[in-house]
């Protein structure tokens, strides 16, 4: 059984580096063929019906999609909230919506919306009625940050959304969920760590600052805010050994229940009772992955098929591969299968040797656990945060004993307190709070010393693979191979350590929605012209796009920062990225970035064409406009200068404004590229930086039409990019050399797999 759950395991595994889904016709051929072969050859029959699985979920969260009609205006949605709401404004929520345009729909359909001011207090378990404008699932599309998109794709969420002032909005069953219920209870007692309480008892984690986060991140304790299979773990043998004493005290009174199985009826209630808990964290994909391998467990348990631990993996990997086959697109899933292979090889590594109770077997067992997660971790996390916590083992060996054995326990009897005696389950929050105050504290010590962790920058997957191979075999017996031969498998990560100077820049258009965002760099060394929105809510595109891109190339200091003019989309993350980073200089379109700067940058021409006086200008065309150039090759940055503008750049500059790539002004307004100017800077690449389905229609179609009727004029071929469409846009040019500019699109080139670019499929 093994071999072929490993063949369908893999085979639906390989639908992670697919850059598109098989067709329907060829998804129906090979499940013929499967069908016909299964019996004979077990193994490839399976491994196509795990390719055949993973290809008609794709097809079939296609189908869920919305029409062209139901995204371009308001849609009436009836529907249930999914997800906990604490907050009165601002709020953000899930809803399975099951009438769209009073039409009932025969599956519900995820949606995730935002409400600026809803009219009531919206918990979670109401049925309401909402006019609402959505949109496909998308996100921002570049080299580095949070991929929103792929995210959402893995929740199941078919729109994105938000909710509209109107009075069609109703409220039509206000009943609220027990885990809502409970939730309002203990954030009541307005305990100083409730956000902590909140995602420690019912998984709650929107309540956590950035700084929560950057916390528990850099420390390696994140798993342990989540509810995860190690809460359900512990949940599970306190309610094995309290079922089975309570139990045993029962049926030692009472002869007439000796005949009953004692353990079996407490493995059978322990699986009762972790269901209860997996919904108390609202069902959560970590917890139903460790319900799911317990309900194997127990099913064979009882049925007198013991499995060993390698069949029990992999049956619940299938399960789980069938049963949300989705979440395998998420960073969680591998997170959490991969730490329980771990725990796997550390007790078939270093067996258990001594017969009954040892506490120093215990401690030894719980450091090597610690110890080869981290270490078995390390690639992983590196690969995908780009940092290394070298204080990971040493806190988690002291935090995970705390908050397993003390603290949730805790937290779970004050919730079972909420239901019985208020009174008791406010005196254990304030117990558990008191801990959590120094917990923090103790955190928050460990983080402020020196090497705590410290950054990396971005490494091939490839590379970390070759890492975790040494770190794994590292573990192992010596079995025929000598482990100092393992030092080569190091060769393909010193050699990124190693930076030669090149004799190539580069150009990065970043896609940071409706604003722009422009990386300039060349040996190591870069500048920054515009940085993108700032928001209400604290979202920005330095803290979600630059810096994590910023640190993942490696660099630590910006030369320069060029602030075009200060509307929100260009400016308004300036001091999130100043706070983030060195910045050697920032220039603005009110401070030297006028027709008076020129300089050179290892060997580049930077010269401000506009403005000559920002005074005379509103701010829009006021733009600091920049060219970078080589003797070849050439950028023109222009902000969101008008048409006016351009015509007295064509005037003053008529042979300079020539470029081989042009960020297209102002977004693609229609108030910008005029004929003259889109002739004058013949651009080769032109790129639209705007947001997706942006309400302005941006770019305009009036000047798409502009820019091919001057292509067809003068008989150029001028390639167009929009960040809404193709992610982040890179141009790598040769310094002084003749030689074709080298393009690269996020979405097309750097990332191109179907289930990150779904919205794009048709």
């Amino acid at each position: 059984m093994d071999s072929k759950l490993f063949s369908f395991i893999a085979a639906s595994f390989t639908s992670l580096f697919w850059t598109s889904l098989p067709s329907i016709v060829i998804t129906f051929l090979l499940l013929t063929v499967a069908c016909l072969i299964i019996r004979k050859y077990q193994r490839l029959g399976c491994f196509l019906l795990g390719i055949v699985w993973m290809a008609s979920v794709g097809h079939w969260q296609y189908s869920l999609q919305l029409s062209s009609e139901q995204t371009s205006q308001p849609v009436q949605i009836i529907g249930k909230v999914s997800s906990l709401v604490i907050a009165e404004q601002n709020i953000r929520f899930n809803i399975n919506v099951t009438q769209i345009d009073g039409q009932d729909l025969f599956f519900a359909k995820t949606f995730r919306l935002s409400w600026r001011d809803p009219v009531w207090q919206m918990q979670q378990g109401q049925q309401v009625k909402l006019i609402a404008k959505v949109k496909p699932p998308h996100g921002l599309a570049n080299e580095a940050g949070f991929n929103y998109q792929q995210w959402l794709f893995s929740e199941g969420i078919t729109a994105t959304g938000y909710v509209k002032s109107h009075l069609d909005n109703q409220l039509m069953d206000e009943v609220k969920t027990i885990r809502q219920s409970l939730l309002n209870q203990m954030l009541a007692f307005d305990l100083p760590h409730s956000s902590w309480l909140a995602a420690l008892t019912f998984g709650y984690r929107a309540l956590l600052q950035p700084e929560d986060w950057q916390l528990v991140q850099k420390t390696g304790v994140a798993h342990l805010i989540a509810i995860s299979g190690l809460h359900l773990a512990l949940v599970a043998s306190l309610s094995y050994v309290l079922i089975a004493w309570l139990g045993g005290g029962l049926v030692s009174r009472f002869h007439s229940l000796h005949h009953i199985n004692l353990h079996n009826l407490a493995i059978l209630l322990t699986l009762i009772s972790t269901l209860a808990y997996s919904a108390l964290a609202g069902f959560g994909l970590p917890t139903l992955r460790a319900w799911l391998m317990l309900l194997f467990f127990t099913v064979f348990f009882l049925g007198n098929k013991p499995l060993a631990a390698k069949s029990l993996i992999l049956l619940g990997l299938s399960g789980f591969v069938l049963l949300f086959p989705l979440s395998i697109f998420g960073l969680s899933f591998w997170l959490s299968f991969s730490a329980v292979i771990i725990i796997c090889l550390v007790f078939w590594r270093w067996p258990v040797k001594k017969a009954g109770f040892s506490l120093i077997a215990l401690l030894s067992g719980m450091l090597k656990v610690q110890l080869c997660l981290s270490l078995l971790m390390l690639p992983l996390v590196a690969w995908q945060f780009s940092y290394i916590s070298t204080i990971s083992p040493l806190v988690n060996l002291i935090a995970v004993p705390i908050v397993t054995m003390i603290l949730v326990p805790i937290c779970l009897l004050a919730v079972i307190c909420l239901l019985i005696k208020p009174d008791w389950a406010y005196e254990l929050f304030s117990m558990a709070d008191f801990l959590l105050s120094y917990g923090l504290r103790f955190l928050d010590f460990a983080l402020k010393l020196n090497g705590a962790y410290f950054n990396l920058p971005a490494f091939s997957a490839a590379v970390w693979f070759f890492v975790f191979l040494l770190v794994f075999c590292c573990c192992l017996p010596s079995f025929w191979f000598n482990k100092k031969y393992l030092c080569l498998l190091l060769l393909p990560l010193t050699s990124y350590l190693f930076t030669p100077r090149t004799n190539t820049w580069q150009i990065d258009i970043l896609d940071v929605g409706q604003g722009v965002a422009v990386l300039i760099s060349k040996n190591n060394r870069v500048i920054v012209y515009d940085v993108g929105a700032s928001y209400p809510s604290g979202f920005n595109m330095a803290d979600s796009v630059l810096l994590p891109l910023l640190q993942a190339r490696g660099f630590s200091t910006v030369d320069l920062v060029f602030i075009s003019h200060g509307d929100n989309d260009h400016a308004g993350s300036l001091p999130q990225l100043l706070k983030g980073i060195h910045v050697s200089q920032v220039l603005t379109n009110q401070d030297r970035c006028d027709q008076n700067f020129d300089t050179n940058w290892q060997g580049l021409r930077i010269e401000a064409l506009w403005p000559d006086d920002v005074l005379k200008y509103n701010d829009n065309n006021g733009s600091c406009v920049i060219k970078i150039s080589d003797q070849y090759h050439s950028v023109l940055l222009p902000g969101d200068i008008d048409k006016s503008i351009e015509k007295q750049l064509v005037d003053f500059y008529p042979e300079q404004l020539q470029a081989d790539i042009l960020l297209a002004p102002h977004h693609g307004s229609n108030t910008s590229s005029s004929g003259d100017f889109i002739r004058t800077v013949s651009a080769e690449f032109v790129v639209f930086s705007q947001g997706f389905m942006n309400r302005w229609s941006f770019p305009r179609q009036e000047v798409l039409e502009r820019f091919e009727q001057v292509n067809k004029k003068e008989s150029t071929q001028t390639q167009f990019f929009s960040t809404s469409d193709s992610g982040q846009v890179s141009f790598i040019m040769q310094s002084d050399l003749p030689k074709p500019i080298i393009v690269k699109t996020f979405r097309q080139d750097i990332y191109p797999y179907w289930y990150a670019n779904s919205t794009h499929y048709q």
